[in-house]
């Protein structure tokens, strides 16, 4: 056998030597990437999807002290309505004193005059005593009322100042919420600017041939059912064509306020759908099951 041809033998092979765990070595950086790529996109997924259902918490709770405080400003509007009806009321009630008065004034004089009639200058003596006293005591009544009216009046304004500041402290929290949910999604875009789309599924799995299509709307339906097998998972819901559910949506599905997986919509019925789980971890997000909510978002 000729030199070079020997020399080319030993070369050939230590260079196969070397090879090997070059291979072996890629193989599996590729594993760890790929786990982590999937990781870090469910831990931005629950992350998202944590932060909305704090933000509609936040609008909720901004919607019902906004409808509490418009309450109050119309109880406080109201209570001045009151209190300016029984101003009023308290001025003619003076009105009507000082007409007493001055009609009591012309009885005396007139009793005077008619001192023969002691009897009937005493009843009417009395009965006119009797409604100034009676005007004494609504008029006593109506300035404590008009007191009252403006503490109730005192309070309802402290309490819409208390309202106000709640308000300005929850805009506050549900814009710091949107910012937190921004930042997430950009680190999200990062992450795969950085390590790339997700690479192809294993062979034998359960192949999604549709093409991913933006919901037009915002959805909710429950799983009614999941099929599992060694190629996939895959989950029927209460919605079809008649809700508006199209092949390609990608709905998020949750266990109350938790983030569990995906569910890419492959088929599509009346009333039914069927769809692939996605990013299902059941250690540590737990297993999607019956019962659980799916939810779609305008736009996604």
């Amino acid at each position: 056998m000729h030199i070079l041809t020997k020399i080319f033998i030993v070369l050939t092979s230590l260079l196969s030597v070397a090879l090997v765990p070059l291979v072996m070595l890629n193989a599996a950086n590729e594993e760890t990437f790929k786990k982590k790529w999937i990781d870090e996109q469910a831990r931005s997924k629950e992350a998202v999807f944590a932060k909305e259902a704090a933000q509609r918490l936040q609008e909720t709770e901004v919607r019902a002290a906004m409808d509490s405080a418009t309450d109050l400003r119309v109880r406080l509007e109201r209570v001045t309505q009151e209190r300016d009806g029984a101003l009023s009321e308290a001025v003619k009630a003076a009105a009507q004193m000082a007409g007493t008065q001055e009609q009591f004034n012309r009885l005396t004089a007139n009793l005077q005059v008619l001192t023969e009639s002691n009897k009937v200058s005493g009843d009417l003596a009395a009965a006119v005593i009797a409604e100034l006293n009676s005007l004494r005591t609504q008029l006593t009544s109506a300035l404590e009322e008009n007191n009252s009216l403006d503490r109730e009046k005192a309070v309802l304004q402290n309490a819409n100042e208390v309202l106000t500041a709640s308000n300005r402290r929850l805009k506050e929290d549900l814009d710091k919420a949107g910012k937190e949910k921004a930042d997430a999604q950009a680190k999200v875009s990062q992450f795969v600017a950085q390590v790339g789309d997700l690479p192809g599924a294993r062979p034998g799995a359960i192949r999604d041939v549709t093409a991913k299509v933006p919901a037009d709307r915002a959805l909710s339906a429950t799983i009614l059912g999941v099929r599992r097998g060694a190629s996939g998972t895959l989950a029927e819901i209460n919605a079809g064509s008649r809700d508006g559910v199209q092949p390609g949506w990608t709905m998020t599905i949750a266990d109350g306020g938790k983030f569990v997986g995906n569910l890419r919509i492959t088929t599509v019925d009346v009333n039914r759908s069927v769809g692939v789980v996605e990013l299902e971890d059941a250690g540590n997000r737990g297993e999607v099951k019956a019962g659980l909510r799916v939810m779609s978002r305008k736009g996604e």
